[in-house]
């Protein structure tokens, strides 16, 4: 029995989950709604098997929504997909025998403006053990999430999920792949500019040349000592996050020289720039934290941006490292 529904899909969604008895698997790409989670836990207070996967970006996982850390503390297994693995399904599957599937996202913003369908398929074994097979797929490929660390509103880009320009590059990238065509691939590369996924993805698909740095990139630290951030070796496009916290009580700026080289002693690199960053929050040391990120795109540009996590300072540097680059 497959009935579709165009309306009233989460009063739909929820009756449908009242009914579990053993075990419900959903896959969903955003999910923001209270009531539909507040079902989920419910169910897993119960005792019934409960398993979540949903995609890790602002939306999903920042302070005010919804709270996955509960979901996972009273038994239910919980999954993020990620950048390398975006999961984008919308469905649900409860004790095997119902299936819940369309282009509706648990949101506020799909019940109340979009137009969204979901069909719900009753009785129909097969299809039913296709899906809970593809949901199993899709876990093998991803971490079981004990601790949820949720995003500051200053990674919101960092987390981003599809837009316009991500989605039009990555189609370019395996158009080029699909048909042989590598005279487009520059083109999927300057219409997302930034997207290092983007340039990865082309890397990964033998479509552009490959290379990778000759020397250790790091930060200077206290006392001179030398952060390894890009280690030697490491190919290219690539991005790279460490988190560092401040060394002195009411610590109002952090200051860096960027050098490549292998010494420990940071002042015996070869220097590429340095910066400062300004306004940190005061707090005891060690409390306020701050997000380097560097970035190294497909033409030997180095990025590096330096920001606090408590209030979203930042500063920020350009650098042509291509004289430290060479051919993987």
């Amino acid at each position: 029995m497959v009935i579709p529904y165009f309306n009233n899909i989460r009063q739909t969604i929820l009756q449908s989950l009242d009914e579990a008895t053993e075990e419900i698997f959903v896959a969903v790409y955003w999910f923001t709604n209270h009531k539909l989670f507040d079902k989920l836990c419910e169910k897993v207070r119960q005792g019934k098997k409960v398993s979540l996967i949903i995609h890790n970006d602002y939306i999903n996982n920042r302070e005010a929504g919804l709270n996955f850390q509960s979901f996972i503390d009273l038994g239910g297994q919980f999954y993020f997909s990620d950048a390398e693995n975006p999961m984008h399904n919308k469905f649900c599957i409860i004790d095997g025998k119902t299936l819940i599937n369309g282009s509706y996202n648990w949101t506020y913003y799909a019940e109340n403006r979009n137009s969204e369908n979901i069909l719900v398929i009753k009785d129909e074994l097969q299809t039913a053990v296709a899906f809970h097979a593809e949901f199993l797929k899709l876990t093998e490929q991803l971490q079981q999430v004990d601790t949820v660390k949720r995003l500051t509103k200053f990674e919101l880009e960092e987390f981003n999920g599809l837009d316009t320009r991500e989605y039009l590059a990555n189609d370019i990238i395996y158009e080029a792949k699909t048909t042989g065509d590598l005279s487009i691939v520059d083109s999927a590369f300057q219409i997302s500019p930034l997207n290092i996924k983007v340039q990865q993805k082309a890397v990964a698909l033998d479509l552009t040349k490959k290379r990778k740095v000759k020397h250790t990139i790091g930060s200077s630290l206290v006392d001179n000592k030398y952060l390894r951030i890009v280690e030697k070796g490491t190919q290219i496009p690539i991005t790279i996050t460490t988190i560092v916290q401040t060394v002195e009580d009411n610590q109002r700026s952090s200051g860096a020289t960027i050098y490549y080289g292998e010494n420990t002693a940071a002042n015996r690199n070869i220097e590429i720039t340095s910066l400062t960053l300004n306004g940190i929050p005061p707090k005891r040391a060690g409390e306020a934290k701050i997000k380097y990120i560097f970035t190294i795109d497909i033409y030997g540009k180095l990025s590096i941006s330096k920001y606090s996590l408590d209030n979203g300072k930042r500063i920020s540097s350009w650098e042509d490292i291509t004289k430290i680059l060479e051919d993987a």
